[in-house]
C-alpha cells in the first residue's frame, strides 16, 4: 500500500485492562498513525494518558471512535449482539480493519481485515455443541479476514489447528531502550496483571514457592520477592490480590500494585532474576489459551539484565533458550532448583544476565516497526 493516510479503523475492547495485549495494539495504532488516519473503536473510553504512561506508547496520533449503547440495550443484555451490528457496519468506512476482540469475530467488510487472534477462538467453548456451532459461524466469520495475526508460533500452531487463513507472525514489542540492568540487589521479581481465571499469572503459587525455597535454605535469607502488576475494580481480582498479600505475611514479599512505568523500570534494573509461571498446573494440550501467548514483561526483565527463569509452556520457549540465555522449567522443584543454582553461583548469574540482555535485542522496538509495516504492507 503506497499512499498515505488510509484511513484504519482498530477494535480493541480491552485497552482498559492495560496489559500486554493493550501494548501491542496501542503500538501497532502508534506506528500505522504516523502517515495514516487510525481510530481506536471503543464502546468505553479509555483514558489515553493512563495508557500512554503505563504502557510506554504515543496515542496522540490516533483518534478515539466511541459509541454509546442506550438504557434498553444495557438492561435487556442485548449489549454483545447490539456491538457485533454496529463493528459489522461500520467497517465498511475504512480502508484496513483491525479486530483484537477474541470474543466477536464479527465479518469484517474492508478492503482489508485483519483478525489479531491471540488465543485459539474455539477452544474457549466446552460443550460438544458449542464447540460446532463455534466452529461453524467462526469459520464464516474469519473468511473475510485477509490475514489472522498471532503473537508467537505457540500461537500459530493452536490456530492451525482449527482455521485455514493465512497466519502471519507479529512478535509483540520490546523496550529495550527503556529498560537497562542497574546495582543489582538479591530480588525476584514477577510482573503481571493480578486476576483469577483463564490466563492467571499464578502469583499465589510463586508465593508459596518462594515461601518454601525461604524456610529451606540460607542462602534464600538475604533475597526478596517482588510482585508487580495491575488490579482492575472487578472484586474477584481484588480478593485474589488479598489472598496473595494474606499468604505473604511474615516473608520479604512485597507488592507494586498499578505502579507506574517509572517504578517498574526501577525495579527491573535492580532485580537480578525474573520469575514467570503463566499455566502452571495447568495442561497446555487441552487449555492452550490459558498459557502465555508469548511475554513481553519476560522480554522486560531480560533487557534490564534479570536472568529469567520461566515455565517451560506457552510462548516463553520461544523467548528463553534454556541454559543459553536463561532458563525453563516444568515443575516447582525444577522452579527452586534452578534458582537456587543461580542465587549461589555469582558467575552463572552475570553470565546469564549478560546473555538475556543480547538474545532479548532480537524482539526490539526497531524490529517491531519494520515488520509492523511490512505486515500491513506500508512502504519504509
Amino acid at each position: 500500500m503506497n499512499r498515505d493516510n488510509v484511513k484504519i479503523g482498530i477494535y480493541a475492547p480491552d485497552l482498559s485492562a492495560y496489559g500486554g495485549g493493550e501494548k501491542y495494539i496501542c503500538k501497532i495504532a502508534e506506528i500505522l498513525a504516523e502517515k495514516n488516519d487510525v481510530e481506536f473503536i471503543v464502546f468505553e473510553k479509555p483514558n489515553v494518558e493512563e495508557l500512554e504512561s503505563r504502557l510506554n506508547v504515543d496515542l496522540q496520533g490516533v483518534n478515539i471512535r466511541k459509541f454509546e449503547l442506550n438504557y434498553f440495550v444495557q438492561v435487556l443484555h442485548l449489549h454483545k449482539h447490539v456491538k457485533a451490528f454496529l463493528l459489522k457496519k461500520i467497517t465498511k468506512q475504512y480502508d484496513i480493519f483491525i479486530n483484537q476482540d477474541i470474543n466477536t469475530v464479527i465479518p469484517a467488510n474492508s478492503s482489508k481485515n485483519f483478525y489479531i487472534c491471540q488465543i485459539p477462538p474455539t477452544n474457549i467453548k466446552r460443550s460438544i455443541f458449542e464447540r460446532v456451532m463455534a466452529r461453524t459461524f467462526l469459520d464464516q466469520n474469519l473468511k473475510t479476514y485477509d490475514k489472522i495475526v498471532v503473537y508467537s508460533t505457540f500461537v500459530k500452531k493452536w490456530i492451525e489447528k482449527y482455521f485455514d487463513n493465512k497466519i502471519e507472525i507479529l512478535n509483540p514489542p520490546v523496550d529495550i531502550e527503556k529498560f537497562h540492568p542497574g546495582p543489582k540487589e538479591n530480588k525476584i521479581v514477577s510482573v503481571g496483571r493480578f486476576f483469577t481465571g483463564a490466563h492467571s499469572k499464578k502469583q499465589l503459587d510463586m508465593i508459596k514457592i518462594f515461601k518454601e525455597l525461604y524456610d529451606n535454605n540460607k542462602s534464600v535469607k538475604n533475597w526478596e520477592y517482588h510482585l508487580a502488576g495491575g488490579v482492575g475494580d472487578i472484586s474477584g481480582n481484588k480478593e485474589y490480590l488479598r489472598l496473595c498479600q494474606e499468604e505473604s505475611k511474615g516473608y520479604p514479599i512485597h507488592f507494586h500494585v498499578n505502579t507506574s512505568l517509572e517504578n517498574l523500570i526501577d525495579l527491573y534494573s535492580r532485580s537480578k532474576i525474573f520469575w514467570h509461571a503463566t499455566g502452571f498446573n495447568e495442561d497446555e494440550n487441552k487449555n492452550p489459551e490459558i498459557m502465555e501467548h508469548f511475554g513481553i514483561t519476560t522480554g522486560e526483565a531480560m533487557s534490564a539484565g534479570c536472568v529469567p527463569v520461566v515455565i517451560n509452556k506457552g510462548g516463553q520457549p520461544e523467548i528463553v533458550r534454556d541454559g543459553v540465555d536463561g532458563f525453563v522449567w516444568n515443575d516447582s522443584r525444577e522452579l527452586k532448583e534452578i534458582t537456587l543454582k543461580i542465587i549461589t553461583d555469582e558467575y552463572l548469574l552475570k553470565e546469564k544476565s549478560y546473555a538475556a540482555i543480547m538474545r532479548i535485542k532480537e524482539f526490539g522496538m526497531d524490529n517491531f516497526v519494520n515488520n509492523t509495516k511490512k505486515l500491513f504492507n506500508f512502504k519504509e
